[in-house]
């Protein structure tokens, strides 16, 4: 894992072994960090080459991360096999170069381009099954009976979608309640947008019980991250999908486009939002439950975990 990880934490109380890497990005300008850049990704080849020849693994797996590339190198020096998952629907820089290793590759969404072995991503259990939406709702101080339109933009909130969503509801005259997931520290400024627009609405930094808030939802509004889409995917959710436009090679907008593709989800780039949010919203509204999800051909969330290691295992028979 890269250094300062907080999921460190989380390996230690389950006792499990792990090292921290420094490690940082590859810089896309030329520049100092160029510098910086290279120096640790030779520190962190060697190490990793020492860590494969002590700990003698069966099989080295890379999730995509830059921290990839390292683990696969020393795992391709050894003539240990190597394993790629990718989560999203184009190639990350990693995993394109950690290929040339001869690494499996496995997806978790249908590729952009191409066919490959499609495992799913996996999520947390909670998120399997399907929660009673009346129940949800109710759980979560909302009305019961009124269509019910889920809003966030990952742990950090996004500033687009925060102050998008009242003025598009005010403007079409959309009449359904929001639960508004704005980010940390973002909830009083999405709030008083709301007030701004004349609409109540329910406002949170974050919510743990994100199970229940899919459930309550008729229609979600989100960043197309690969998580978040296997998360929509599990509970078989309408979407709109407004892509984050500084994620690398663009890949939020390619996962986007698949599931707008397959009719599961309506694609907004962040620059349309003020003219297309509002008649998207209130289109998909009228009818919440028209999602294609069999179309993608992703596995059941319950059974991605075990499809992977399935075929790890494989690997190494």
């Amino acid at each position: 894992m890269k250094k300062d990880d907080p999921a460190k934490e989380r390996l230690d109380a389950a006792g499990l072994a792990c090292l921290e890497v420094d490690l940082r990005g590859l810089p896309r300008r030329i520049g100092p960090e160029l510098i910086v850049f290279a120096a640790k990704l030779l520190s962190s080849l060697r190490l990793l080459s020492r860590v494969a020849r002590d700990f003698k693994p069966d099989l080295v797996v890379g999730m995509g991360g830059y921290l990839t590339f390292p683990a696969a190198y020393a795992a391709w020096r050894r003539g240990i096999p190597i394993a790629l998952h990718e989560s999203n629907a184009i190639l990350g820089l990693a995993n394109a170069a950690s290929l040339r290793f001869g690494a499996s590759l496995f997806w978790g969404l249908p590729p952009a381009r191409g066919d490959g072995d499609i495992v799913g991503t996996p999520i947390r259990p909670a998120l399997y099954g399907l929660k009673d939406a009346r129940e949800a709702r109710r759980a979560l101080g909302l009305d019961p009976a009124k269509p019910t339109i889920l809003v966030f933009g990952g742990s950090q909130g996004a500033q687009a979608i925060n102050m998008s969503v009242p003025t598009a509801m005010k403007t079409s005259g959309i009449g359904a309640q929001v639960l508004h997931l704005a980010g940390k520290g973002r909830s009083g400024a999405t709030l008083a947008a709301y007030k701004t627009a004349g609409l109540t609405a329910t406002v949170l930094d974050y919510l743990d019980d994100m199970a229940s808030a899919y459930a309550a939802a008729d229609v979600v509004v989100c960043r197309s991250g690969a998580s978040t889409l296997a998360e929509l995917a599990a509970q078989r959710k309408a979407a709109i999908l407004v892509p984050y436009p500084h994620a690398a090679a663009n890949h939020q907008d390619a996962n986007a486009r698949v599931f707008e593709r397959a009719g599961n989800a309506r694609r907004i780039p962040e620059t349309d939002l003020s003219t297309v949010l509002g008649p998207a919203l209130a289109d998909m509204l009228k009818s919440p439950t028209a999602t294609k999800y069999d179309a993608l051909g992703l596995p059941p969330a319950e059974k991605t975990t075990a499809l992977f290691v399935d075929a790890l295992e494989r690997l190494v028979i």
